[in-house]
Formats: structure tokens, C-alpha cells, sequence
């Protein structure tokens, strides 16, 4: 065994009763957001699907993702798109456009 490797003297069975348990997502009252377990602010669209804002590489993305649960924790999936500022105001100035198409359903 190496030097600085501690040996484990737990008496414990390591069950499921000795794990960390899983955060849950905080509201903090701005229209029904939440807040996740890295502190990003995020908003569920249902029960799989969340809109989040994060950087990445230094650029601003607007990310709707689907998710899914794994060992007790929420992770985001692959199926989503992540909008740039720009294309986020591309959509947002079409948006009466949108809605108007969806009324002839």
C-alpha cells in the first residue's frame, strides 16, 4: 500500500444511508425559476425540458434542453439547441409572428 494512501477503519457498511444526499433545485421567486446545483438560474418549460443561460468558450448561450434523471440527479441530455445572443433576439423579435401562425391550428 502506498505511503500516503489512508487505510479505511469505517466499521460502516457504506450503505445508502452514508451517501451525500442529492440537492435539490432552489426557487428563488423570480417567475418561476429555479436555481440548479451549479448555480445557474434556470426555467422548466415541463417536467424533462428547462431553458438555461450559461457561458461557454467566453460566448453567452441560451440553452433548451431536454433532461433526464440518473442516480438521483438531474443531467442535461443530448436532444436541445443552444441559441447565441443573437439568434435568442432573432427569435424573440419573431415571436408575434409565431404566435399569430399558431392561432390558424
Amino acid at each position: 500500500m502506498p505511503k500516503n494512501k489512508k487505510q479505511d477503519t469505517s466499521d460502516s457498511d457504506s450503505g445508502p444511508d452514508d451517501r451525500t444526499p442529492v440537492k435539490k433545485t432552489k426557487t428563488d421567486g423570480t417567475s418561476g425559476s429555479t436555481t440548479n446545483d451549479k448555480g445557474e438560474e434556470e426555467w422548466p418549460l415541463d417536467r424533462n425540458r428547462k431553458v438555461t443561460v450559461s457561458e461557454f468558450k467566453n460566448k453567452v448561450y441560451v440553452n433548451v434542453r431536454e433532461y433526464y434523471e440518473k442516480d438521483g440527479k438531474t443531467m442535461p441530455g443530448k436532444k436541445g439547441i443552444s441559441l447565441t445572443v443573437p439568434q435568442w433576439k432573432k427569435l424573440l423579435e419573431n415571436v408575434d409572428a409565431i404566435n399569430e401562425k399558431i392561432k390558424k391550428f
